[in-house]
């Protein structure tokens, strides 16, 4: 009697006497056979079964060898290169190979369960990491790991089972207007000095006033167009895109911000190119400008807050002044008026008593 012929995807398990083990095999419609050996047969068996579900699906069975490790990897070398900007490359790079791969690297994809996620995040924050850090490798591990399903290689993704740490809102920091003008005076003659107050009066992030080119500079309507921002990756300085669709904006400098822009301009011997660089034309490194800062600040004699939070105290200025919140917005280059309100909400706290205020002059007296 003629021996029958299994078909694609049907497999078998049998015992191998030389090597001591169990196979199991699995023919794919491809016609290639893939293996799986073990000293017990229960486990063979439920390789098998697995297989033989994933094939009547449509999916193809994986190495089950793949560490979070090597996918990662894969993933920054074919996915992320491609479909993240820069800085977003440098995050995932440095969260990667500082925090993920010495954690959980060497757990294999198909082993990876949330409690070694869960576990992961407590070391995290025991280890003196910010609630907000591990949300954001949460979010990295999580969007790496969505590849991974897509491309069938699990079957889901163990961080929808995991409770990632969520940070308290926290409030902005910023200078009062004496502050400010403190700082500006402290500063004024350095050749720094332009870049300050562009980030006072235009409320940009310090990567975006450092990426403005001389053609991003309109004179005639006294405005600036952000088009570009310096960001620092692995390999150094780099002129990126800004931040988001919403970040590139134009926005228009108050008289005492453009003359100055406009003594800066006068003085470069050429008509092109970033308005501000070091001495040898080169980008100015964030790090650099954030580490004069400091010591601007100590000089200064005010309390120690970060570049960044320059921008918070031109936007909370603005608000707390009466400026309404939708050009604000505009000015800072928010995807949405949401995130300006949420954010600066502590600012402006007499809109409700303005909003009484108004309904009684359009309504009179209160009927008695």
């Amino acid at each position: 009697m003629a021996r029958r012929r299994r078909a694609a995807g049907e497999g078998s398990v049998y015992w191998i006497e030389k090597k001591g083990l169990w196979a199991g095999q699995v023919t794919l419609p491809t016609g290639q056979r893939k293996f799986k050996y073990n000293k017990r047969q229960d486990v063979v068996k439920t390789w098998l079964l697995a297989a033989r579900s994933d094939l009547q699906k449509g999916v193809l069975p994986q190495n089950d060898k793949v560490t979070l490790g090597e996918f990662m990897q894969t993933y920054m070398e074919t996915v992320a290169k491609n479909t993240l900007r820069p800085s977003t490359q440098g995050i995932y790079e440095t969260y990667i190979r500082v925090h993920i791969n010495p954690s959980l690297g060497k757990i294999r994809l198909k082993d990876l369960g949330p409690h070694h996620l869960q576990k992961f995040y407590s070391q995290k924050i025991e280890e003196g990491l910010s609630k907000r850090t591990v949300q954001i490798i949460h979010a990295t591990i999580r969007r790496i790991l969505n590849q991974a399903v897509s491309w069938d290689i699990i079957q889901k993704n163990v961080c929808q089972q995991v409770k990632a740490p969520r940070p308290g809102k926290t409030t902005p920091t910023f200078f009062t207007k004496d502050q400010l003008n403190t700082f500006l005076n402290t500063v004024k003659g350095h050749r720094y000095f332009p870049i300050y107050v562009l980030l006072v009066y235009g409320g940009f992030r310090e990567g975006e006033v450092l990426g403005i080119f001389y053609e991003d500079c309109d004179m005639k309507h006294r405005a600036i167009n952000v088009r570009h921002q310096v960001i620092t990756l692995k390999g150094g300085l780099v002129i990126a895109e800004p931040k988001t669709e919403s970040s590139k904006r134009s926005v228009t400098l108050p008289i005492v911000a453009y003359d100055v822009l406009k003594n800066h301009l006068e003085q470069l011997d050429r008509k092109q190119g970033l308005i501000f660089t070091t001495s040898t034309g080169k980008p100015i490194s964030p790090r650099n400008l954030i580490r004069h800062f400091k010591s601007a600040l100590v000089a200064a004699g005010l309390p120690d807050i970060r570049v960044h939070d320059l921008r918070h105290s031109h936007a909370s200025l603005l608000l707390a002044s009466g400026v309404n919140p939708k050009i604000v917005q505009e000015r800072l280059g928010h995807a949405s008026i949401t995130l300006t309100l949420q954010t600066y909400s502590h600012t402006i706290p007499s809109l409700g008593q303005q909003a009484a205020d108004k309904l009684d002059e359009i309504m009179g007296s209160t009927p008695a």
